[in-house]
């Protein structure tokens, strides 16, 4: 593997054999529980440097597979495993992968209908004038904002499902916890990982950016400027339809020799959308507690993010990834929060113009529902 990837470096089969006893570390476990030996390198050391070096080209998963395979062939009297898969060893992982892609499927659902919904909203409806017959139909706004959480919904449990799956593919996760490891260091060891963040994860990333343009559109804002009139909404507008690019940076970045530029990638993408969930927050009409709420999570999660990054610094590498994990996981609970309380925020006030109309006697019930939902809108 050195010599396809560096033809011109002088490496003798020899002396990498002497490096590796001087640097690997033997365990032998068979009498155990697990029947297991267990090889560590020494960090920071000449056979690491190179293993790490050889990840660009060589995906960690594909040597221990091919490790394997050789392994197994000089002895085919023993059941030889070197690297975890997806779906084996079955475990917690796979339990909490396949939860939340059954999830997803469900969430996808409520999206497609909510869709439809708009899409097939009667002309009436669309216009805002609803006739006493369709007074029990929702409303445009209240469709708008269904469709908004349920994008807001359908992508948190997305984001979810793809960081446990990016953790289910660590082929080492027999030894050691998925969660001990940064991110980008995890989806480097697995070519599955790696094509998960950098093809679906900026897909996952433009829930955002399109549910901000269902709401504004609800809301009756314009997106794009008018007559160089440049809102508060127009900006968050824009820096949410920055998240896809920089997923997508992030992810293709995970590479040796642009792992600073990773860094880089992942602290925009961190601020960018902590920055987008608390405007989106901002624009609600009821339910200011979420307004809070989303308040509260953006400051815990950028507390997490600068403890990460003293961490990094200080090359404390396994309490940094525990706090990169965390607040990781911060996003997509922002998300559903945000979807929760747009789903009551259009749910409540037909519940509030319903219950005022119904408990009183001054004019017809009708007319007064008629009279409110005009009023709101």
């Amino acid at each position: 593997a050195c010599q396809q990837r560096w033809p011109l470096l002088q490496l003798s089969r020899k002396a990498l054999e002497k490096q590796i006893e001087l640097e690997v570390e033997c365990t032998s476990e068979l009498s155990g529980p697990r029947s297991r030996i267990v090889l560590t390198l020494e960090p920071e050391r000449v056979c690491h440097r190179l293993l790490w070096a050889l990840g660009d080209a060589f995906p960690p998963a594909k040597i221990l597979a091919e490790l394997e395979s050789g392994l197994q062939a000089r002895w085919p009297q023993c059941k030889i495993r070197c690297a975890d898969d997806l779906f084996h060893p079955s475990g917690l992982f796979q339990i909490l992968v396949l939860l939340g892609t059954l999830l997803l499927v469900v969430c996808i659902s409520l999206l497609i209908d909510a869709a439809d919904e708009v899409v097939h909203m009667p002309p009436a409806v669309a216009q805002g004038r609803v006739k006493r017959k369709e007074l029990m139909l929702s409303t445009r706004e209240e469709r708008l904002d269904q469709l908004a959480a349920r994008l807001l919904l359908t992508g948190s449990v997305a984001q979810l499902v793809l960081l446990h799956t990016v953790a289910a593919t660590f082929p080492l996760r027999s030894l050691h916890s998925p969660f001990q490891r940064d991110l980008g260091c995890l989806a480097a060891y697995s070519t599955t990982a790696l094509r998960l963040c950098r093809l679906v994860a900026p897909v996952v990333a433009l829930k955002m950016p399109l549910a901000m343009a269902v709401r504004f559109q609800r809301l009756r804002l314009p997106l794009f400027p008018a007559r160089g009139q440049l809102g508060p909404h127009t900006l968050a507008f824009f820096c949410a339809l920055l998240l896809p690019v920089l997923t997508a940076a992030a992810a293709w970045s995970v590479r040796s020799s642009l792992y600073s530029q990773h860094q880089l990638f992942v602290s925009l993408l961190q601020a960018v959308s902590l920055g987008s969930c608390l405007a989106f927050a901002a624009y609600f009409e009821m339910v200011k507690w979420a307004v809070f709420a989303a308040a509260g999570l953006v400051g815990l999660a950028f507390f997490l993010f600068a403890r990460y990054v003293a961490e990094f610094t200080n090359v404390r590498l396994l309490k940094a990834a525990q706090l990169q994990w965390a607040g990781a996981h911060i996003l997509p609970v922002m998300g559903l929060l945000l979807a929760a309380a747009l789903e009551v925020e259009s749910g409540v006030a037909r519940a509030i113009i319903d219950f005022i109309c119904e408990g009183q006697d001054l004019i017809p019930v009708n007319m007064c529902k008629q009279m409110l939902r005009k009023s709101s809108t």
